[in-house]
């Protein structure tokens, strides 16, 4: 069989994070999806029993897999960071029957897919025109915080993979120290991930509900963020606004480590929700306040990804290049 034909042909492609698993069948001719399927992870003991129930479900067999992980992909084994799910490829190959297979970050396939959005797919919170060729960064908080990069080379974009969502977090003032400080009790570090992602969301409205000398019942994050959203709750408004300073401050800081000129792109599942205060609010203060920095940061356009599939696509992408090597 002719490689060109090969590539034509469908792909297995899931998208596994620590709360959702989306799961779909792609034409690597062009990254279309279907067979589109949505489990949350609590639904099924582990990813074995997710795949093999996918699998039973699909009409024809596919010829290549892609999975996307919220996790480092450092060898053999594989563990979800902020899951109890696990794996190894070998099961992976067994479960499917296929030798062709690719493991790789859920952020690196969404650096992919950065090429092949459309203008419907994003939208734009400040900032000019992305220069071309110029390196993009990916970040976003949802069940985790996830990072990545993405560079021209020459011949065509290549995926930086990263496990930036555990840098450690730092405070520019003394308010923002005293909470830092709240949420790290009983920790040795206190990582970016603990309060820019649903979970810290979570953590922050407690730790400022303290902060205030009050004690509050724990919400699930998107309870915080509708509370927050409508204004019927100071503790939720002073949290968001917080969350949104730091994702600001932190969004920043990685755009000049990288370079970012090419754009800087929110991916998860929380920056749709909150894309009101994204654009109005102090995220972008926070983004661009870096001192003599400023005006190089200003320019640069940050977009929230409203693509709910995207990460499959780049799935599909990332298998694709490979099969062209």
């Amino acid at each position: 069989m002719r490689k060109e034909d090969t590539v034509r042909r469908g792909a297995l492609v899931a998208d596994i994070g620590g709360t959702n698993a989306r799961f779909a069948l792609a034409d690597l001719a062009t990254l279309d999806l279907s067979h589109i399927c949505r489990i949350r992870c609590a639904a099924e003991p582990n990813f074995a029993a997710a795949l093999s129930a996918y699998l039973a479900s699909l009409p024809l067999s596919p010829v290549c897999v892609a999975i996307a992980v919220a996790a480092p992909v450092l060898g053999e084994e594989v563990h979800l960071t902020n899951s109890t799910w696990s794996f190894t490829k070998r099961e992976l190959r067994r479960i499917t029957g296929l030798d062709e297979l690719l493991v790789l970050n859920d952020f690196e396939a969404l650096a992919h897919a950065l090429p092949y959005l459309s203008p419907s797919d994003l939208r734009q919170i400040g900032g000019g025109e992305p220069e071309p060729q110029a390196p993009k960064l990916v970040l976003g908080p949802g069940t985790g915080l996830g990072v990545a990069g993405l560079v021209w080379s020459g011949n065509g974009w290549i995926a930086v993979a990263g496990e930036g969502g555990h840098v450690s977090l730092g405070a520019k003032d003394e308010r923002e120290l005293a909470l830092l400080e709240r949420l790290r009790q009983g920790r040795a570090h206190l990582s970016a991930e603990r309060v820019l992602s649903g979970p810290g969301l979570a953590n922050l409205y407690r730790a400022i509900a303290a902060s205030h000398g009050e004690s509050r019942d724990e919400l699930e994050p998107d309870d915080i963020l509708v509370r927050g959203l409508d204004g019927e709750d100071d503790l939720a408004v002073e949290a968001l606004d917080f969350f949104l300073a730091c994702l600001g401050s932190f969004a920043g800081d990685a755009t000049l480590l990288f370079g970012a000129r090419g754009g800087v792109y929110l991916g998860g599942g929380i920056a749709p929700k909150i894309l009101p205060l994204l654009a109005r609010g102090s995220f972008r203060e926070s983004f661009a306040g870096k001192g003599r920095m400023t005006a190089y940061l200003e320019t640069i356009p940050v977009f929230v990804i409203l693509a709910e599939l995207a990460t499959l696509k780049g799935a599909a992408e990332a298998i694709r290049t490979r099969q062209r090597a």
